[in-house]
């Protein structure tokens, strides 16, 4: 059975992650592993790149840090508002480094399926995506 070019680019797109942090060393550790799951990857360290993306393509899954470069605490918070509302079926991993229990709360009140504290080990994220 020969699969067409659309049905490669859909199922492509059904496996395709975003991943948006300011660390590139993170950037880097987790599409490496994540690519070898067989997900697709788009990377981007600020939220204007990231909110493109979003605009420009399917994602099943967003691993944002809550707090990027130059930012308040509340730049992952825009974001995921934006992604539920472009992509309300895609999986967001919320990680951050200056978390508190509010923002968690409000992280999974906007529809967050997790919320981890850095550092946070590959494996925990690996396990996230593939629940």
């Amino acid at each position: 059975m020969t699969i067409s070019p659309i049905e490669k680019t859909l199922l492509y797109n059904q496996k395709k992650i975003l991943i948006v942090d300011d660390e590139v060393a993170i950037l880097f550790a987790y599409r490496k592993l994540i690519e070898r799951e067989g997900f697709g990857v788009d990377v981007c360290e600020n939220i204007e790149t990231a909110l493109s993306n979003i605009r420009l393509n399917t994602y099943c899954a967003v691993i944002a840090d809550m707090r990027l470069a130059g930012s308040d605490n509340t730049d992952g918070l825009k974001l995921l508002n934006i992604i539920k509302a472009h992509q309300p079926d895609a999986k967001v991993i919320m990680v951050t480094g200056y978390g508190n229990h509010e923002i968690e709360q409000q992280a999974y009140s906007l529809g967050a399926a997790h919320f981890f504290e850095k550092p946070v080990r590959p494996s925990v994220i690996l396990d996230a995506l593939k629940a």
